[in-house]
């Protein structure tokens, strides 16, 4: 994927529109989470097929979604700026990081090597 990107790889445009859309993302994050929080108290939106113990009343009777409040959680940390620790599942760094660190980050991510390994199913000959 990274040869289609053209001679400078993801070094080139892909950084730089990576860096824009995250520019925009957090400019407009109070609309995208405006946006996202009504998936927590949806009731026909299940993030699970298991029992139905990860949803919580309130004592106003709100059905909320306990999945759906951690991804949107998860989501809020990501447009400050923080990582979640894959192992720990804990914020790794107590500052923000800039635009440019955060697309970097997950452009390290994205071609680490055991990452992709893990996503690689095998040879599919049935497919």
């Amino acid at each position: 994927m990274v040869d289609a990107m053209g001679p400078l790889g993801y070094e080139g445009v892909f950084r730089k529109s990576c860096e824009v859309s995250l520019r925009v993302m957090r400019k407009q994050r109070d609309t995208l989470m405006s946006i996202l929080k009504p998936f927590v108290y949806d009731p026909l939106l299940e993030f699970d097929k298991g029992p139905k113990s990860s949803r919580l009343k309130t004592e106003s009777g709100e059905v909320i979604s306990e999945k759906a409040k951690i991804h949107v959680q998860d989501i809020d940390l990501r447009l400050e700026g923080r990582i979640k620790s894959k192992m720990t599942k804990a914020v790794q760094s107590s500052f923000p990081l800039s635009i440019e660190g955060q697309v970097n980050y997950l452009i390290l991510e994205a071609t680490n090597e055991t990452n992709l390994a893990q996503m690689y199913t095998g040879w599919a000959a049935y497919m």
